[in-house]
């Protein structure tokens, strides 16, 4: 039986670029991946894309990775999410997230307020759309009295949902609710005490301990020159703690790194990265302990154990962006990560 993994994958690149992708999907889903989530910012949207992925294939899941609770309504979303799974049969994994206030009140429009609140009436109202029930709702943010339903009976009476989230609010929050706990760029040694911290939380819901899996969006750079991969893999991390708000670099600050954070930032002032890229000033300020414990690096074998060892820390599914390069050396990538 493979081993859990599922990849992410976006639609920024041309027509063909797209069509590609799609055929790495269906060699992903030969050798045995078991889930595809599509990201979205302010390009092109992820529902096309699960679309043509869901006509082209059989087996593998498909999910949102996240889909924002902003931008559609709750209906909007669970109608979208109810369509795709019947045109799937039945594979449909629903990521939410609250994305952030740059991106929800300067491209979408809409007031960044509530936003752990938001997902978990969101959680709720998806639900009960996707279960059949009429849909009488008293919520803080939302009051739907009417008792509309859903116009067509989908494939499953509930499709998971799986929630993005860093804060101790928000895990809290999801475990009363969510099926799944998506982290990103969570530290390694720190995945076993967050599971327990949502379990006990989920008991506390009346849920069982073990009602939430942890499905980790990991930073994975398959080089075997390892000072460009480690280059490759602080790019993110780096562009994240310094330029994308408040939420990565409190998270990774809670989680034992405030002096690595601080002077990331501090480098940051004087040693701006480019977009997903860093400096070897914030490099410098990252150290090897927080690249270690937030990227796994290295050649093919090297990869393949780190993401093992991330299982044996906590996390049920790892999600590793596509890889690159021919359908040939995807197909041999992720069969040896599977395997």
């Amino acid at each position: 039986m493979p081993r859990r993994l599922a990849v992410g994958v976006g639609f920024t690149g041309s027509p063909e670029q797209n069509r590609q992708t799609i055929e790495k999907i269906k060699v992903a889903e030969e050798v045995g991946v078991e889930a595809v989530f599509t990201a979205e910012t302010w390009g092109r949207d992820q529902f096309s894309l699960l679309t043509q992925i869901a006509l082209n294939t059989s087996k593998i899941k498909l999910g949102t990775g996240i889909a924002p609770v902003y931008g559609r309504s709750p209906a909007v979303l669970a109608m979208t999410f109810a369509t795709l799974d019947e045109l799937s049969g039945g594979r449909v994994i629903i990521g939410l997230g609250t994305s952030g206030n740059r991106v929800i009140e300067h491209w979408h429009g809409e007031k960044f307020s509530k936003p752990i609140r938001r997902t978990k009436e969101y959680v709720e109202i998806i639900n009960m759309i996707i279960s059949g029930e009429k849909l009488f709702y008293d919520g803080e943010i939302f009051k739907l009295q009417r008792g509309f339903k859903l116009l067509f009976e989908p494939p499953r009476k509930h499709i998971p949902i799986y929630v993005a989230s860093i804060s101790p609010k928000s895990m809290e929050s999801l475990a009363t609710c969510a099926d799944g706990w998506m982290p990103i760029y969570w530290p390694k040694s720190k995945y076993r005490e967050a599971k327990e911290f949502i379990s006990r939380a989920a008991v506390a819901a009346g849920r069982p301990a073990d009602a939430v899996e942890c499905v980790a969006q990991l930073t994975v750079v398959i080089n075997p020159d390892i000072e460009k991969a480690k280059v490759q893999a602080a790019g993110p991390i780096s562009w994240y703690v310094t330029n994308m708000g408040d939420f990565y670099h409190e998270m990774l600050a809670r989680n034992g790194f405030a002096e690595e954070v601080a002077a990331m930032r501090k480098a940051a002032e004087t040693s701006k990265p480019m977009p997903f890229g860093t400096t070897p000033e914030i490099m410098a300020a990252m150290g090897d302990r927080m690249l270690e414990e937030t990227a796994v690096y290295g050649d093919l074998e090297t990869v393949a154990a780190g993401i093992e060892e991330r299982r044996q820390l906590g996390v049920d599914l790892p999600v590793i962006t596509m890889p690159q390069g021919s359908l040939n050396e995807v197909e041999r990538i992720l069969g040896t990560l599977v395997a």
